[in-house]
């Protein structure tokens, strides 16, 4: 029997809404997951994944993690601002990726995922300004190592304020408006993720819209 090898995939953000339903939907016979996020988190009975609750700011505790990867996954960011828990674009999105490409840099095995945006509406031009920001350092420090995601409304019912939206939206995709905002769901994501890191094609790959 032909024994496979799995590829090492580190998700960093692991934890949250797009990270789990990447869990959840990566193969463990094709992949070890391990996930990296600032607090500890108590896995579900059937989950393998490897869980590191570490600081970003502190890459001593996770560029061990990540020399040996074959991808990481950056799932890391928010969707908007909140003042009140001192969250912005600069310092949960960008900050965090701007720290691991530095490491990756140094470390010349890993390939770098971004999750970014196929585009938004206007109100969400600082979120995708972000994105551009990452997409930008990751091309230019990473070269072609760095690969780019354009999703749009990720959904899921464990979401329901992103549920009824994005399948809303997906009714609507012969439009080409609501075509570009590119509803999917998690399991749909996860697939064309799984596509990727195995080395075939994906749509996700290319943007729809030019973004400035």
């Amino acid at each position: 029997m032909e024994t496979v090898i799995k590829q090492k995939i580190v998700i960093v953000g692991g934890t949250g809404f797009i990270g789990q339903g990447l869990v959840k939907n990566l193969s463990p016979a094709l992949f070890e997951i391990h996930s990296l996020s600032r607090h500890a988190f108590m896995p579900s009975k059937n989950d393998i994944t490897i869980y590191h609750a570490v600081d970003l700011d502190k890459p001593e505790q996770w560029q061990a993690i990540i020399a040996d990867a074959d991808w990481v996954i950056d799932a890391v960011g928010i969707l908007f601002p909140n003042p009140l828990k001192h969250q912005t674009y600069q310092k949960n999105s960008v900050k965090p990726a701007k720290q691991l490409i530095a490491i990756l840099k140094q470390e010349t095995q890993p390939k770098f995922l971004f999750v970014s945006a196929n585009t938004g509406p206007f109100f969400m031009k600082p979120y995708l300004k972000a994105k551009l920001t990452v997409e930008t350092l990751a091309k230019t420090q990473l070269g072609s190592r760095a690969f780019i995601v354009y999703p749009g409304i990720v959904f899921d019912k464990d979401r329901r304020s992103s549920y009824f939206i994005g399948i809303l939206i997906k009714k609507f995709r012969r439009v080409p408006y609501f075509d570009h905002l590119r509803s999917i769901s998690r399991l749909e994501f996860a697939t064309e993720i799984a596509q990727i890191l195995l080395g075939f094609p994906s749509h996700l790959l290319k943007r729809t819209v030019t973004i400035k």
